[in-house]
């Protein structure tokens, strides 16, 4: 597998060995296991699969199949892990910034063992949040048959209180959110905004942290502006996945859907289509009913009769994408289908919010195999292999073709791996981040 990147570089966040801009697909760099050998090469060095491209305002993470992290881009604040030198023979790391795929390796103070395997990681515009594995705490041992327990790591800077540290805390690296998660309780699923982050439990529940003035961490912690460390957001069903965007969050789970976000409603967030609204009268779990589907927690929320691969968040926009031969969920949560589940199971998406630069999929855009979503654009791996980009492209995220404002708007780009690849390279994932976009291929 290799990866290839283009788009926003000022802190070298693309890993591609400089910190210039680009607007085609250019080979992603590793460094060797052995920093002190100064060597680089242009695949996973343990070979594994990339499962998640997680990217901070100049900074990027991919985790792998194997749980391994590496990471790229501004690492001033240790956001990209702990500090280390690297000699390189034609030159040096420069400003603080990691231009170059490197592998995360961390301490954990507790257990005092080296932590170097995660299962899940999202990045907030100046932080890190990883999640791992570790040995449990013998204070904490409540199921002895179990000898781990998940641990949230999180580094960078904390400025909205967003790393779940604390109040006081401004920066820090490599620090545990303590008490958390529970004992005995996993974490299922992670995702973070600019400034706020959310964790599924195994048990349903819902937990976040960080930024919460417009309601992205529900409405009963609204009023505390910003939540120093997690706390628990209620939702009417059991949740098994989260999205988040700028200054909103979407929870998923057995078919339901909820956005919490500002009231306001400024870019049409809370706006679910009526092909997803829930139905008028929907209990919302607490015995109340509620209409136009109007959720207890403050949200706004929504049903999916089909079968969906992802709900994906941009800066300002939902993204429901359903997988082209999928078919429908059993068992539905309606027994009648409409045109619009048909027209939905073809692989096609569902999306809404803003759109002014192009950000909702264009109606010539064919149903996409994969679709990555970033702060304002989008990639499509089509299921030909083509891949397309729409969407604010002002930084080349969306190739060398824009219009006068820098936007791919009511069309899209195909983008191409370079002819140095080879005819024989496919393309078979995509990512996009902060003006970042990203290309897997074998």
């Amino acid at each position: 597998m290799r990866l290839f990147a283009f788009g926003s570089n000022g802190s070298g966040q693309l890993g591609i060995g400089h910190e210039d801009d680009v607007s085609t697909p250019t080979q992603c760099l590793f460094e060797q296991p052995e920093p002190s050998q100064g060597s680089q090469i242009t695949t996973v060095p343990d070979e594994s699969q990339i499962i998640t491209i997680a990217a901070g305002g100049n900074h990027t993470l991919l985790l792998t199949t194997s749980g391994s992290i590496y990471a790229a881009g501004c690492n001033e604040d240790g956001r990209c892990g702990p500090h280390r030198e690297t000699k390189f023979p034609n030159g040096h790391e420069s400003k603080g910034n990691i231009l170059r795929f490197r592998q995360m390796i961390l301490s954990d103070p507790i257990s005092d063992t080296e932590v170097s395997k995660f299962k899940h990681v999202s990045a907030t515009w100046e932080g890190t949040i990883a999640v791992a594995s570790v040995p449990r705490n013998s204070d904490n041992n409540v199921h002895g048959d179990n000898p781990t327990e998940d641990r949230i790591f999180v580094f960078g800077s904390s400025p909205k209180g967003e790393l779940g540290l604390g109040k006081d805390t401004v920066s820090v690296t490599g620090a545990c959110i303590p008490s958390f998660p529970l004992p005995g309780l996993r974490i299922t699923a992670l995702a973070s905004g600019m400034a706020h982050s959310v964790a599924v439990l195994s048990n349903g529940d819902v937990y976040g942290w960080g930024g919460a003035r417009k309601g992205q961490l529900g409405r009963e912690n609204r009023e505390a502006k910003v939540a120093y460390s997690p706390v628990r957001i209620c939702v009417p069903f059991f949740a098994e996945a989260v999205a988040c965007g700028r200054e909103f969050t979407v929870v998923s789970g057995r078919g339901q859907f909820v956005v919490l976000g500002d009231e306001g409603n400024r870019w049409g967030i809370l706006n679910v289509p009526e092909s997803l609204s829930l139905r008028a009268g929907l209990d919302d779990g607490d015995g109340d009913h509620l209409q136009d589907g109007e959720q207890g927690c403050g949200g706004r929320g929504g049903t999916i009769r089909y079968r969906y691969t992802s709900i994906a968040a941009s800066w300002h926009g939902v993204y429901v994408h359903a997988a082209p031969g999928l078919g429908r969920e059993e068992p539905s949560i309606s027994d009648t289908k409409t045109k619009s589940d048909s027209d939905i199971l073809d692989g096609s998406v569902v999306a809404w919010g803003r759109n002014d630069r192009g950000q909702l999929p264009p109606p010539n855009l064919p149903p996409p195999a994969k679709l990555a979503v970033g702060s304002e654009h989008a990639i499509a791996l089509l299921g030909d292999a083509r891949v397309a980009a729409f969407g604010w492209g002002e930084h080349g995220n969306c190739g060398p073709d824009t219009n006068s404002q820098g936007n791919v708007s009511g069309t899209y780009n195909v983008i191409s791996l370079p002819e140095a690849v080879g005819a024989g390279a496919k393309v078979v994932g995509v990512g996009a981040g902060c003006a970042t976009s990203w290309m897997i291929a074998k």
